[in-house]
This record gives structure tokens, sequence and C-alpha cells, in this order.
């Protein structure tokens, strides 16, 4: 069936685990939410609640006990199993007037990243996952003979769904990989037979920097978040198949790249699936995806496609339609910005986000890293050489690290808050300071003008 780190379990041990599920008494209309910390026995519930129908909403271990009651209450779950399956620790929850249908189908139950506002509950039937999962297998064929190897969370579509379900569905044996040091996982990806791994950016890179710079990486799924292009550049010649997909938690995953020889080029979208964007890169619009039922997805990304050579549409991504900075009428892309300023040797990481100006209205801000000082003015006077004079940043925040998301994904609306909250202490601070006391100047002495005495 599949592996956790070296840890093989089999049919056997997943046939046994149901049969023990049957104690909980769950049953088609039960909606539960679950912690676990023993991943195998997560994914075994979660092929039994399958089974039957049930909804569930699985929550990463890492949280605290507060935080992951608090998100099964959002969820209208009736149940929350806290690190435990034990009927007696379970945790019942008052949803208050949060109600849903006793005859509803069982549905996974996802949150949104949040990285565009307030996070909040999807549901996701099991039977459309499974029409993603027979979409996905229908022109995803590559990896047909490739071992899945999945280092990133089991709790999320992205690593359950792509991942595990997927390689299942392939049968294939996956290998979860909980272990997170980079060592732990090239050594893994050493003794596997022509690994795909799935896994984020972030993790890809600490794993191509460990690899010998002789060996490529077989193949590798990107997903979360655009690549910067330098990281791209860097990443691309290392990895003989490199694949990306895009997708959102209301549709799941919605296109793939298979051939990628761009970083924005999200994909081609899966068949079950009609997919709507921009004419071309001038004139992008918003990404939106209508499924076979007819329910129409707005993703808030702006993006557009293009006829490829095949006859296949490739979906390219521009930036999220909220993180669009409009200076003088004219709009600013983060990604574009972001993508020039990191060819700056200077530069390690950056992240461009908007400032909001109640006299200029929006303003270009510049967060990012780098191995030493770097005056605004120096910076300031790059950006004026290498950008359009509307995408140069008004503002610049030197930090010792940009804070990110486990899979890789960047906050612009709170790093934007933060910087905002800061400069506004920093002006109250100025405004409370005594004034400077003012010198005192000695009056001047008149110059008595000598008369010049005549020869």
């Amino acid at each position: 069936m599949f592996f956790i780190n070296d840890d093989f379990f089999d049919q056997t041990y997943v046939t046994t685990q149901h049969q023990s599920f049957e104690a909980l008494h769950l049953k088609a209309s039960s909606r539960i939410a679950v912690c676990l910390e023993d991943n195998a026995q997560w994914l075994a519930l979660c092929l039994y609640l399958k089974s039957i129908n049930a909804s569930v909403m699985p929550i990463h271990p890492a949280m605290p006990k507060d935080t992951a009651l608090r998100m099964a209450k959002k969820a209208g779950c009736h149940t929350l199993f806290f690190h435990s399956l034990n009927p007696s620790e379970a945790i019942a929850i008052e949803t208050g007037s949060v109600h849903h249908e006793e005859n509803q189908p069982g549905v996974l139950i996802q949150m949104s990243s949040g990285t565009t506002g307030e996070p909040k509950c999807i549901d996701r039937s099991w039977a459309s996952i499974d029409r993603e999962i027979e979409s996905y297998l229908s022109v995803f064929t590559l990896p047909n003979e490739m071992t899945p190897l999945i280092a990133c969370p089991v709790t999320h579509s992205y690593g359950l769904i792509c991942g595990v379900l997927v390689a299942l569905a392939r049968g294939k044996t996956p290998k979860v990989i909980t272990n997170i040091n980079p060592k732990y996982l090239v050594k893994t990806i050493q003794a596997a037979d022509k690994p795909l791994l799935y896994t984020s950016p972030t993790m890809l890179q600490g794993v191509l920097r460990l690899l010998p710079k002789e060996q490529k990486l077989h193949a590798a799924m990107s997903s979360g978040t655009i690549l910067p292009k330098h990281t791209f550049d860097q990443f691309s010649p290392r990895i003989e198949h490199f694949f990306q997909q895009y997708g959102c938690s209301e549709a799941g995953c919605i296109a793939i790249n298979q051939r990628m020889t761009s970083a924005i080029e999200v994909g081609t979208p899966l068949p079950h699936l009609t997919v709507t964007a921009g004419a071309n890169s001038d004139q992008p619009a918003e990404v939106v995806v209508t499924t076979e039922a007819g329910h129409q997805i707005h993703t808030n990304d702006l993006g557009y496609l293009n006829e490829q050579d095949d006859g296949q549409n490739m979906l390219s991504f521009v930036s999220r339609l909220d993180d669009t900075i409009i200076v003088a009428g004219l709009n600013v892309y983060p990604q574009e910005v972001e993508d020039i300023v990191l060819t700056n040797p200077e530069i390690q990481d950056a992240v461009i986000f908007k400032v909001e100006d109640k006299y200029a209205g929006q303003r270009v801000g510049l967060q990012f890293t780098a191995q030493q000082h770097l005056e605004p003015s120096e910076l300031r006077a790059w950006c004026q050489a290498n950008l359009a004079s509307f995408q140069i940043p008004q503002y610049f925040d030197q930090v010792e690290q940009i804070e990110r998301l486990a899979n890789g994904k960047v906050n612009r609306k709170h790093i934007a808050r933060v910087f905002q909250e800061a400069q506004a202490q920093k002006a109250e601070a100025r405004a409370k300071q005594p004034p400077k006391p003012e010198l005192k100047q000695e009056p001047k002495q008149e110059l008595k003008q000598t008369a010049t005495q005549p020869a």
C-alpha cells in the first residue's frame, strides 16, 4: 500500500485498521476533524471514510489543540479526534449556527491558504475528487513508471490527492516522507528507482543543494507558488523531468505542465475542466474554472492562455488580482518586478508588496534580503536603471529573512501590514521626541570700516 519513511504498511494493516474504525460508529452523515501524529493511521482512516462516504477535515499534526478545535468548529464538524482515535478521548463540538444536511455527500474539508485574506473552509465531495484523479491520470502518464516520493503534508490536497491517492490509483506504492532532514531525503531519492518528488520549492532547493552536482534529480513536481525566474533557471538543468501543477482549494488540480520551459507556464488545463483567462501577456484576465456540473470558480488569479504547437492551451500565471499594484493607472505585477530585482547580484530574496498611500494611491514596496547592508539610495538607482518608472519601489525594507509559508508562498498583505505598522510606530516615536533646543547664536558684531588715508 504505502511507506511512511522507511516503514511499510501493507493491505493487511489497512484492513485491520478499517475493522478497528468500526468502533468509532462513523456513518455517511458523520462530519469529523482529525489531527493525528500517526500518518499511517491517518491515511488508513482517510481511505475508510472515503469508502463509507463520510466527511473529514484533516488538520496538520503540528497544530495546537485549541487551534485545531477552533478550526473544527468553524468547519461545522461534530467531533474532533486530537492525537488519538480512542472514542473516549473524542471531543464533541457544539456547531452552533453551522448546519449541514444529513443526506449530503461525503466531503474532504480543506482550508484555503489565507494568503489573500481570512482562510475559509472548502468542501469537496469524494466524487469530485475521484473525477479529478481520473482526469489527472488520463493526461499525466509519464509517472506511470516512476516511484512517487511525497515530501509534503498529506493533510493537504497536494500531498494527499495528487501524491498518495493518485499513486494508489496508478497501482504504485507511494512513499510519504515526514523526516524533513534534507540529507535523509537525498538518500531516499538516490535509493529509489526513477523517483518523482512531490514537494515545495523550498524543500526542492535544499535537496538540489545537497545532491552531487554531477547527478540529476530524475523527476520533481512543483506546486503552491511560482518560482522566481532565477530560481527556475538554477533548478531546470538539474532535473530531468521538471513538472509543475496549478490549482486551488475549490477545484483541486486545474492544470499540469509536463515540460517546463518557463516558471510562469503553470500547465495545460485538465480535460474535466473548462478554463478561461486572458488572450495574451498584454491582456491578462482572471482565471475562471467551470466544472462539468456547471459550477464556476473564480480563482482571483490573473493569467492568459496560449495555444501550443500540439493544439493545447498553456495557462500562464501573471499575478494575484489583489496583489496587483496600480501606479498612475498602470499595473505593476509583483512577480514580474521580483524577477528583475533578483538579477541584482547583491539581492538574495525579494518580495514586492502594495503600500496604500492616502495621498498618492498605491505605491510599490520592496522587502529584500542581502548578505550586507544596502543603502536605499543605491538600490533605488539600480532599480531606476532596470525597471520602468512606474515599477520602481518607493519603499525599501531590508530584513534578515522574508516570512514564507511552508509551501514557499508569501502573504503580501501581511508583509504590507507589518511594514506600514512599523512605519506608523516610527512616525509616532518621532512625534513624541522633544524638539531639539535651538542653538543660541552670538550677535554679529558690526565691522567698522576704517577710512583709507591718502598717501
